[in-house]
């Protein structure tokens, strides 16, 4: 997404649902913060038993935020956004900060309160400030129509851009050290 472009014309690119689920958040006395990893952690929990995906290991998470913290150390750096109602957390994203773009790399949110529209909230939010800050672009992070409709549907109303990358490929150097290694990832 272009943030070079006025707060008006990214909502007017916008699909019009989603331009109406974010003024509807905007009225449900909603709060974005910067959150921590158990609140993070409890909505990854209830998003990947409700879309019945794995995600990683919460050692994971509480080490990229580690990472993306020190970002004198590092070129990106990074933080934890959380939309909050008093003090239930209802949406989260970590984004990555890396030369002009910001980058949503995960995210998850709850079920319960999916009427107040908080990731409509969040996203729109983190874009506004990255204006504010001077990045020129928001990076949703990757969308497939086949395997996550919804989530590809969520992101595209947001409008936008497409950029296709090639994927990633395995060139396995030991075929049966690779079999097994695919045979233990189906088993886990």
């Amino acid at each position: 997404m272009d943030l070079t472009k006025s707060e008006d014309e990214l909502l007017a690119a916008m699909h019009e649902k989603t331009r109406y689920n974010i003024r509807l958040a905007e009225k449900k006395n909603l709060a974005l913060k910067t959150g921590t990893v158990d609140d993070f952690w409890k909505l990854m929990e209830e998003t990947t038993k409700r879309d019945e995906f794995r995600a990683h290991p919460k050692k994971y998470y509480e080490k990229m935020f580690e990472k993306l913290a020190d970002g004198e150390k590092n070129k990106m750096r990074g933080e934890l956004k959380i939309v909050y109602q008093g003090i239930a957390p209802l949406a989260a994203a970590i984004i990555g900060y890396f030369g002009d773009t910001v980058t949503y790399l995960h995210g998850a949110s709850s079920y319960e309160y999916r009427n107040l529209m908080a990731p409509y909230l969040l996203h729109w939010e983190i874009i506004k400030e990255a204006k504010k800050l001077g990045y020129k672009f928001y990076d949703f992070w990757g969308i497939d129509e086949k395997k996550w409709p919804g989530v590809t549907r969520f992101k595209k109303g947001f409008g936008g851009f497409e950029i296709n990358y090639p994927g990633t490929f395995d060139l396995p150097i030991n075929k049966l050290w690779y079999k097994i290694y695919n045979l233990a990832k189906k088993i886990l």
